[in-house]
């Protein structure tokens, strides 16, 4: 099961023919490695795969329009260090059931930046391909678990409710695809599109489906058919959905959603909430931003941009259950529910965890769970954006990528997570698998 953006955009490459190794293949020298892109050649109709997006992915402010996620005007949170040297770390990589060191992994897994935390203190960070500490990367569905954090603290301050419908909040969505759905059915990909689930199962079906959510934000060349600007593509799904909060679907449009719903329900523009409720109390080192389509408005559910260390901030005050820098930034409960809730909550929903040594896990408010013995909860985005949140290790680690092709994103996450994992372990003598 494909689980990030690229259940939106994965077949794409089938589309335009692109054809990759395996980042096992890459780490054996059987393939070429992507070339190094122009940057006066890139533009918003090709910056999307390799090899443009080695420099594109943390520079997307110079393509698209953007709004600053402010870091506020108080002190950075000092980050505290006992590094280590995990590069010689090993691990079973599973695509290829042979040794691999966790220098080799970050070499296969086409890495712009890792950081690895314990206890907060940073044990181990990495820059390549051009990133630096202090610009902001590419978040793509990494997002959606920010959007999720969000609403939780919204929630908290009672200006938005879960139980509420959708149409509460946005009126403009009666008689589409949203109409009878809840805030929770957005927060748990719990809204049945019938259409896209026969769509996908067709690779050009589903190109064809989600080429058309990237049209209007902007992110790939509109054709006659876009709809102008993000918003039009929501109001313009006239058409019924399935039983809210019985079956798991992976939705972009629910993400892109609960951005315009915190908005109304705030009656604030989402980047600065982000900045009010979050950014500005992480004593974050840089501002962040959130790109926006052609129409002001954001693309919450892949458009975030921040630094290395300030999600690596955000995965500490998670993994701490809200609290980081003297705030209570998220509500505890908030927190606690993501971790539990995902099976035993509203939606009873039970996800395939697509990564090695886990059973089946869970969803919740944008997070993706591992089963309960393991205890983590992740973050994760296309082209092998990770961000692994271990409360019981007390481990956090932030893996930003470029890979370049969509083909690779099975066999990248499933490398990488299993390297993340003992990395894990080394650090903290708590593994799961």
């Amino acid at each position: 099961m494909q689980i990030v953006k690229w259940l939106s955009l994965g077949s794409l490459a089938l589309l335009h023919g692109v054809c990759w190794a395996t980042p096992a293949q890459a780490q054996a020298g059987n393939a070429p490695q992507p070339a190094e892109a122009d940057p006066s050649a890139i533009t918003a109709a090709n910056w999307y795969w390799g090899p443009a997006n080695r420099w594109s992915w943390h520079n997307t402010r110079r393509i698209f329009p953007t709004d600053r996620v402010g870091r506020g005007d108080g002190p950075v949170a000092a980050l505290a260090r006992e590094e280590r040297d995990l590069s010689g770390v090993t691990f079973t990589d599973p695509t290829t059931l042979k040794k691999l060191t966790v220098a080799a992994m970050l070499d296969a897994t086409y890495t712009d930046g890792f950081l690895v935390l314990f206890h907060g203190k940073v044990v181990a960070e990495s820059y390549r391909n051009g990133l630096t500490p202090d610009q902001p990367h590419l978040f793509m569905s990494m997002s959606k678990s920010v959007m999720g954090t969000l609403a939780g603290i919204l929630v908290g301050e009672g200006k938005l409710d879960p139980g509420k419908l959708v149409t509460d909040y946005i009126p403009e969505m009666r008689q589409t695809l949203y109409d009878g759905a809840t805030v929770r059915n957005l927060l748990d990909m719990s809204v049945d599109d019938p259409l896209a689930r026969e769509l996908s199962k067709t690779a050009e079906g589903t190109a064809s489906e989600y080429e058309a959510v990237d049209e209007a934000g902007g992110w790939l060349p509109a054709t006659p058919t876009s709809s102008p600007g993000l918003r039009a593509y929501l109001t313009g799904l006239r058409r019924p959905h399935g039983v809210d909060g019985k079956q798991f679907q992976y939705l972009d449009e629910s993400a892109i959603l609960i951005g315009w719903v915190m908005e109304r329900a705030a009656q604030e523009e989402l980047p600065a909430l982000l900045s009010d409720r979050i950014w500005s109390k992480l004593g974050a080192e840089q501002d962040a931003y959130m790109l926006l389509d052609h129409y002001q408005q954001s693309y919450s559910s892949a458009g975030l941009n921040a630094t290395l260390r300030d999600l690596g901030r955000f995965g500490v005050m998670m993994a701490e259950n809200g609290v980081y820098n003297g705030h209570q930034i998220v509500p505890e409960a908030w927190v606690k529910d993501i971790r539990t809730n995902g099976v035993k909550g509203d939606s009873g929903l039970a996800v395939p965890v697509p990564w090695p040594g886990h059973a089946k896990g869970t969803y919740r408010s944008f997070w993706w769970n591992t089963e309960a013995k393991c205890g983590r909860f992740t973050a994760v985005g296309l082209g092998g954006q990770l961000l692994v949140v271990d409360p019981v290790a007390d481990v956090v680690v932030v893996k930003f990528d470029s890979v370049p092709s969509p083909r690779l994103d099975d066999s990248v996450f499933a490398t990488e997570y299993k390297g993340i994992d003992a990395v894990i372990k080394s650090v903290s003598g708590h593994g799961c698998s």
